[in-house]
């Protein structure tokens, strides 16, 4: 039965993965008091979280999938994201789609030119040239830095003067992360920025796990060091759910 919790340690039986580390990062950030951010478990085996609307899901096999699809008409949604097994059982449209990556590389250097800070309107402005949709900037700031400031988040980058390459640890959860944000500028490319930046943000006591954009970057992340682990999906409502 979905329950909602009043404690971030109703969390804890979640595994090592992308989403749990999504739903306990945000757990960590917003706590339990607010209800634009609200976590629900179903006994153990399953977790959601409701941040704005957005949803994210991790459960097991034995998850009750018909509790979760009556819930989630019940409370209404803006998106959900969740392994793309999970996303189809449930009935949803499937928005977008690609593969999870899970960091089996060994521990690399600091590339030449890292930092571990910029100005967040300069990272927003890099993202934003690399075709990312991130919103005004207020949007970006409020979603980030919150998590920058709490430490449920961290930044990497290449540059000097200005920003050439950057990635984050988007979701630094209880057990593991999800990176993201992986972006270089147009006139670095091909220099193999990206490709020694995101290894050395990938290493750590915790497992990494990242959401490739399209699927051919799959290619790219395995060079890099990472292995399939499956596929993510994201469906954004329009109609509900069939």
């Amino acid at each position: 039965m979905l329950k909602l919790i009043d404690d971030t340690s109703s969390l804890d039986f979640l595994p090592a993965g992308p989403f749990s580390a999504v739903i306990t990062a945000m757990a960590s950030t917003y706590g339990t008091n607010y209800d634009f951010a609200r976590f629900y478990v179903q006994d153990d085996k399953a977790a959601l979280s409701i941040v704005d609307g957005n949803v994210n899901i991790c459960a097991s096999a034995d998850a009750d999938i018909d509790e979760i699809r009556e819930f989630l008409k019940v409370v209404g949604y803006s998106s959900v994201r969740g392994e793309k097994a999970l996303i189809e059982a449930l009935k949803l449209n499937i928005s977008d789609s690609s593969y999870i990556v899970k960091y089996a590389g060994n521990e690399v250097s600091a590339p030449v030119g890292f930092t571990d800070y910029r100005e967040p309107k300069e990272i927003y402005s890099l993202l934003t040239l690399c075709g990312f949709d991130m919103g005004d900037f207020n949007a970006f700031s409020q979603d980030v830095c919150i998590r920058l400031n709490k430490g449920t988040a961290s930044f990497g980058g290449i540059g000097g003067d200005n920003l050439s390459c950057c990635c984050f640890r988007l979701f630094e959860g209880t057990k593991s992360v999800l990176l993201g944000a992986v972006a270089t500028h147009p006139d670095f490319r091909g220099r193999g920025l990206a490709s020694s930046l995101v290894p050395y943000m990938a290493y750590g006591k915790k497992p990494s796990f990242l959401f490739t954009r399209n699927d051919a970057l799959l290619d790219f992340y395995n060079n890099c060091g990472f292995e399939e682990q499956g596929k993510w999906a994201l469906s954004i409502y329009t109609e509900g759910i069939k």
